[in-house]
């Protein structure tokens, strides 16, 4: 038996076993081991409490830096302006950048099954982020050499779109994640999926599905068919790229692509997906939309009346969209048919009612290729449509209807103009004189009254740009605009008082609050009763048996003059009942004459029958 070796403890007195080099060593490597896991979890716990405090202030410091939700939410457009005609049905939308809103609840189910099956075909399934879907993505995309997928769900797209900027970085990444379980945990995935639907921008910087249908296919989302609500599916890879507007061949491809994902995904069925892959789409041309000239002309006013804004406003207009309409229609017409025989190529027309509401206005044969408005911009001279104003200073004179002149060649200042077809009918009373357009007769008139007479009561009805002080102008030397012709016309019909032409009735906040409301003509009595009747009778005579005779309809009380400038540059006529007035201008942009016969009882005369006939019956 090996004798067993001790050591005495002097502590205790008794015995202690003592152990040898090799059973020291274990001891002493245990010891060693367990001081280092000590110190390891010491270190990972200080690591763990530094990291969670630094995440702690990282994740607050990127919550505090997040843009205002609440703000973001709410915010549906920039301050735009609604423009609506006379019967308060809308004509425009002016700075609204947003569509109409839309719940997924309402849409047709293919429309937002389009988007997705291709943006994110669990979208019902996952919690914000498809972890599933990102490892498919990285897959797919390594196995093509090239980003074929992309993992972002339709929740992060939104948070990324809707509230972070563009810039790429790992702030931006997890502002992204937090925006993402925010959304998730705020609303409900039909409430996220309308939101994102509200915000896609896939025409001309404008958000929102809706107004994508009506700017491509001219017609509402919720019309759309399973075909169109692919092609707006389809745009969201690439807005610009994939428009049937500008690049159909490539729009169809992708088309189908997203019919196959609504087919393998089961929204569709096969036969669904065959039928609707050969859908044809009808490339959209842009129309001239001749009301533009309108709303220009009414921005103009709103803005003079009103300025900026920082809320939404509705302007109720004095439009008559239906004599709009067929204003437009008749300017088309006649240009259509008429326009290359006679040498013209534009027309500009007006219609007011007698208290100087602008029901309709045409500016030019194509807005879409000019913006410039012949109806207010265009000053022209008037030819004889200025010759009313020198025979109403005339009768303010004391000269009458009856009285007689001699139609003979008569100089004034050095100046003596001819009769436009160089026959003189000898004695002829005003009122002839002024039913045929003499040009010899207003010059003897000018010669009585004077010609400061002339240019006061030519402004007084309304002419505010400046007259040539020169006899000239009796003859319509001195350029105006068709509004204001037209405006100054008005006071004959209406009884003596002038009316300023205007284009809006009233402007309320979206809540109804009025800002603005006209009420008034704002101008008194300008001519007295009986020289209105005066003027009316030989203006009468105009349209019966002289050079307006193209403008009579039949049965109508109608009074008028027709106007042409030197060379037959220009061709103006302007007539009016007891309650509207209208204009028309044909000519062209450059100045070149029309032919021989575009003088203004032709072509002018005859649009303005033609216009004025559907004034009168609706």
């Amino acid at each position: 038996m090996k004798s067993q070796r001790f050591k005495y403890n002097l502590s205790s007195g008794s015995k202690a076993y003592h152990c040898g080099p090799a059973y020291y060593g274990k001891l002493k490597g245990l010891k060693y081991r367990n001081d280092f896991w000590k110190k390891a979890l010491y270190y990972l716990l200080i690591i763990g409490i530094w990291g969670g405090i630094f995440l702690s202030v990282l994740f607050t410091y990127l919550a505090l830096t997040l843009p205002n939700i609440d703000n973001v939410m709410n915010q549906t457009r920039s301050p735009s302006i609604v423009i609506l005609d006379r019967s308060n049905e809308k004509i425009a939308s002016i700075n609204d950048l947003y569509g109409d809103t839309v719940e997924v609840e309402n849409l047709p189910k293919h429309v937002w099954q389009a988007v997705v099956a291709t943006e994110d075909r669990r979208f019902f399934d996952h919690w914000g982020v498809d972890v599933k879907g990102l490892f498919r993505a990285f897959y797919n995309n390594i196995k093509a050499n090239r980003t074929a997928q992309g993992g972002s769900t339709i929740t992060q797209q939104l948070a990324k779109n809707v509230f972070l900027s563009k810039e790429r970085s790992i702030k931006r990444k997890i502002q992204e994640v937090m925006l993402t379980i925010w959304l998730e945990n705020k609303f409900t995935k039909n409430h996220i999926l309308s939101l994102y639907l509200n915000r896609v921008s896939l025409v001309g910087g404008k958000y929102g599905i809706s107004i994508a249908a009506e700017t491509i296919f001219g017609k509402s989302v919720y019309d759309l068919n399973v075909a169109e609500a692919a092609i707006l599916a389809g745009m969201l890879k690439a807005p610009s790229k994939l428009n049937p507007m500008k690049n159909l061949d490539a729009s169809l491809n992708r088309m189908r692509v997203v019919l196959r994902l609504m087919c393998e995904q089961g929204y569709i069925t096969k036969d669904e997906y065959e039928t609707f892959s050969n859908y044809q789409y009808q490339k959209k041309t842009l129309t001239s939309n001749q009301t533009r000239y309108f709303i220009d002309y009414t921005m103009d006013s709103f803005n003079s009346l009103i300025g900026g804004i920082n809320s939404d406003v509705i302007i109720y207009t004095t439009l008559d969209n239906k004599v709009q309409k067929t204003a437009e229609n008749v300017v088309k017409s006649y240009l259509n048919n008429e326009g290359e025989k006679y040498k013209f190529s534009q027309v500009a027309t007006l219609v007011l009612n007698n208290s100087g509401e602008i029901l309709s206005m045409v500016g030019g044969s194509d807005y879409t290729q000019s913006q410039f408005n012949r109806a207010t911009q265009m000053k022209r001279q008037p030819g004889s449509i200025f010759k009313p104003f020198v025979y109403l200073a005339g009768v303010e004179y004391g000269l009458k209807p009856q009285d007689e002149f001699e139609d003979k060649i008569t100089s004034i200042a050095d100046w003596a103009p001819k009769n436009h077809d160089d026959k003189y009918l000898g004695t002829v009373t005003m009122a002839v004189a002024l039913e045929k357009s003499l040009n010899t007769v207003p010059v003897q008139i000018a010669k009585i009254i004077g010609l400061p007479n002339i240019i006061k009561t030519a402004h007084k009805l309304g002419l505010v740009d400046k007259l040539n002080n020169d006899y000239s102008i009796i003859l319509g030397t001195s350029e105006t605009t068709l509004l204001d012709l037209v405006s100054a016309y008005a006071t004959f019909a209406n009884k003596g008082y002038g009316v300023i032409p205007h284009s809006i009735r009233k402007i309320t906040t979206s809540t109804g609050d009025v800002i603005y409301e006209r009420s008034g003509s704002g101008v008194g009595k300008l001519i007295s009763e009986e020289n209105v009747e005066t003027m009316n009778s030989m203006l009468r005579n105009v349209i019966e048996g002289g050079t307006g005779a193209n403008a009579n309809i039949a049965g109508e009380m109608l009074f008028g003059k027709t106007g042409t400038s030197q060379n037959n540059r220009d061709a103006w006529f302007i007539g009016y009942t007891p309650k509207y007035i209208a204009g028309v201008w044909i000519g062209n942009d450059d100045n070149s004459p029309m032919t021989n016969s575009s003088y203004g009882g032709t072509i002018p005369a005859k649009i303005f029958k033609t216009l004025m006939t559907y004034v009168i019956v609706h």
